[in-house]
């Protein structure tokens, strides 16, 4: 069906141009945040919804717009998250099965290290709390600057600065530890020749 623009109010329209425009980065959002695609475009279409929904109060500035959605879509996530204890335990069974595989190609084994490597960040990313982490996700994986993190996140912006720093020294301690314990399970022996 297709909509007169001469019958839609203006902020129909607007609302229509920004949803067109940043649709792609939201579902980049919720695709950086989530292990499922399925739901990365369920959750999509949940902030579409609402952003149609609240129309009227869309700001007129595209960045402006584009922060409203991010914020949108921060809430969405946030009820998503609520309801992901199962689909944790099922990716740390599916984590335990790769790692128990004995054989596996060349191409299987890089894609699988890959994944390990994966969910090594992620993990490192849930060890930092909640704003904190949101904040390194929206700078890295979003591409905001940190003020502009900051009011999404509504926070003061040197506050900001310093949760960023902070986290970046934390993660590169976590991901740069390998214990001889994850070395094996690599099929890695600190001393493969034995002393």
């Amino acid at each position: 069906m297709t909509t007169n623009p001469a019958t839609n109010p203006p902020s129909v329209e607007r609302t229509r141009a920004v949803l067109e425009a940043n649709a792609a980065d939201l579902l980049h959002y919720f695709q950086r945040r989530v292990h499922d695609r399925e739901d990365a475009a369920d959750l999509l279409g949940s902030v579409l919804l609402v952003v149609w929904e609240k129309h009227t109060r869309v700001p007129e500035d595209p960045e402006q717009a584009r922060m409203w959605c991010l914020g949108v879509a921060r809430n969405v996530m946030r009820r998503y998250y609520r309801h992901q204890t199962k689909q944790i335990g099922l990716a740390d069974r599916l984590r335990d099965h790769l790692r128990a595989t004995a054989v596996l190609d060349n191409a299987a084994s890089t894609a699988a290290e890959a994944r390990i490597r994966d969910h090594e960040v992620r993990a490192a990313l849930m060890s930092l709390d909640r704003k904190t982490r949101e904040l390194v996700m929206l700078v890295h994986w979003d591409g905001f600057l940190i003020a502009q993190a900051a009011r999404i996140l509504e926070v003061n912006e040197s506050t900001a600065r310093t949760r960023h720093q902070r986290a970046l020294r934390r993660l590169e301690q976590i991901l740069a530890v390998e214990s001889p314990n994850r070395l094996r399970q690599h099929g890695l022996d600190a001393d493969p020749i034995g002393s």
